[in-house]
């Protein structure tokens, strides 16, 4: 019985492509898609797949994106963000999720980070130290 469990588990996980990016242990495909396809967001993040709208790839979007796997992925929010201001986010879309995203977004970008850095198609890595997402703060 437990076997049938874990094969069904296996049977539903998404299938991601041989060459997916990787950061932090988390695999993920990534996708552009048309602008204003995602309104009103410019990007989304969920079962290991990002979509940011072509235009708005930037080392912010993508590391706040990749955050939020890796969020879902540990079912973990550092503490600290708990009741934190969003640095990015409009007031109707901020949440402990989103500004611990946007907090990756900013380290990501001091830490001179690019797209590639995470991963991200098209994109040169800098080989930048990576954010670690529990040890950036508000």
């Amino acid at each position: 019985m437990r076997w049938l469990l874990v094969l069904l588990l296996c049977a539903c996980a998404p299938k991601l492509p041989p060459d997916s990016p990787t950061v932090w242990g988390l695999s993920y495909t990534a996708i552009e898609v048309a602008p204003g396809s995602l309104a009103p967001l410019a990007a989304t993040a969920g079962r290991g797949v990002i979509r940011i709208e072509s235009g708005q790839v930037s080392t912010r979007m993508v590391a706040h994106e990749v955050t939020h796997l890796w969020q879902q992925r540990h079912y973990l929010i550092p503490a600290a963000f708990l009741g934190a201001a969003c640095l990015r986010q409009p007031a109707w879309n901020c949440n402990a999720l989103e500004a611990h995203a946007d907090a990756v977004g900013e380290a990501a970008v001091m830490a001179g980070c690019s797209p590639g850095d995470f991963g991200w198609p098209g994109w040169a890595p800098t080989d930048c130290p990576l954010p670690d997402p529990l040890a950036v703060r508000p």
